[in-house]
């Protein structure tokens, strides 16, 4: 939602807007208003169901009276997610929001009335002053599909989570029965380790199969991949383990536990990962995205979906102060500050973007050149690497606006164009 009509960030609010500072709660919500001109009401306390809702509603036309306002402008701060429920009732009924960052709230709490304090009613206020101040953000509210989107996409992180830290608790078992198993298979999570975690789980497991039945299953399950020799070096460390064989009932039983989840969470996380390619199919700016080599459907769904969707910036600048790769420097005087960048931002989006600048720095991808030029200029590996990460999301953004698909080599096609 666009806060340029009734307030602009950095300016004061005008004389005839009301403003509503409103503390987030879990259950409850506790908002004031107030005017450029005037103090603040008494704290007005909101429910989350429809009743308490339209009550608000008619409780912000009485302050509007009472401060002879003719708009409102709502804001609150942005953290947790107790907002949406609240947020989207007064965006559907037309109302402007705004965030202010819980920085600005931190510090400006102690302003306020010279004290420590900390309480629903004096949170809201700040709020309210700060807005006043147009010390603001404009929040990302997505709707429709892209919230969908965001939703799902953060569905599949969850799973992600639970994925690794159940493969944590495997490798703990493996580090402790067969510590060198890993000399032969690094991955604990691909398809022939989970084969052999349920068919011979334990070195003597393997023993007992016999290394004929170890060099058809590792060489079968892994499609060749592993080949008899790798079959025969693990037969030889299952021989030699020095691995701890008390308490091998309960790893047992931990292990049987473990697989199946691990094994319906892979299934899971394939199912929402379609999910999320074919969403992406009825977002057009997707196409624009997926178009650049080496970015794949889920940087794709969670740089269009933590953004709200590019086609809404009119701005790079925004856009990378969304992800939180926007840059700054603490200097004083003559001492001048190395860069960083603030991370104040979309923390999965900034994520997937890094990612993906990793593997743009790899030889033979489109960024690589520019990462090799950082580097060669003596650009420390992961600034550049960041650096990298901004590029990106700039040329994601200059495809979505311009509606272009991705060339590699866009000034050698530029001139080709000219030509014909």
């Amino acid at each position: 939602m666009s806060n340029g009509k009734l307030i602009k960030r950095g300016r004061y609010v005008k004389r005839d807007i009301l403003v509503v500072g409103i503390d987030i709660g879990k259950n409850t919500h506790v908002a004031v208003g107030t005017s450029l001109e005037s103090g603040f009401t008494k704290p007005y306390y909101i429910k989350n169901n429809r009743d308490s809702y339209e009550a608000f509603e008619r409780v912000i036309e009485e302050w509007k009276e009472r401060f002879d306002c003719k708009d409102t402008v709502i804001g609150f701060e942005s953290t947790g997610h107790y907002w949406k429920p609240l947020g989207y009732y007064l965006k559907n009924k037309g109302q402007q929001l705004v965030e202010v960052s819980p920085n600005n709230t931190k510090k400006a709490k102690e302003m306020m009335d010279n004290s420590p304090l900390k309480c629903d009613p004096k949170d809201a206020r700040v709020i309210g002053d700060l807005i006043k101040q147009g010390k603001i953000l404009t929040p990302i509210i997505p709707e429709g599909v892209i919230l969908c989107l965001r939703e799902i996409i953060h569905t599949r992180e969850n799973m992600v989570k639970e994925r690794t830290s159940i493969l944590n608790r495997v490798h703990k078992i493996m580090d402790v029965t067969f510590p060198e198993r890993r000399e032969v298979i690094k991955k604990v999570g691909n398809k022939t380790s989970l084969f052999l975690l349920n068919e011979a789980p334990f070195p003597e497991d393997i023993i007992e199969k016999g290394i004929e039945w170890l060099k058809e299953w590792m060489r079968k399950e892994s499609r060749g991949h592993y080949k008899h020799s790798d079959a025969e070096k693990l037969y030889e460390l299952a021989i030699e383990t020095i691995g701890v064989k008390e308490g091998r009932e309960g790893s047992l039983y931990e292990l049987s536990s473990l697989l199946p989840r691990l094994e319906k969470l892979n299934k899971e996380i394939d199912a929402v990962e379609f999910r999320i390619e074919k969403i992406l199919e009825s977002i057009e700016e997707s196409k624009y995205i997926l178009g650049i080599k080496g970015i794949n459907v889920i940087t794709t769904a969670a740089v269009i979906s933590e953004s709200g969707g590019i086609s809404r910036y009119s701005g790079i600048k925004s856009l990378v102060k969304v992800a939180g790769l926007n840059l700054y420097e603490v200097s004083s005087g003559e001492h001048k500050g190395e860069k960083h960048i603030t991370k104040r931002g979309r923390s999965l989006m900034r994520q997937k973007l890094y990612f993906a600048a990793l593997q743009q720095a790899r030889e033979g991808m489109p960024l690589y050149s520019f990462y090799k030029r950082l580097t060669d200029n003596g650009v420390k590996k992961t600034k550049a690497q960041v650096a990298v990460a901004i590029k990106i999301l700039k040329i994601m953004y200059s495809l979505v606006r311009d509606k272009r698909e991705f060339e590699w080599d866009y000034k050698r096609a530029k001139k080709v164009r000219a030509v014909a």
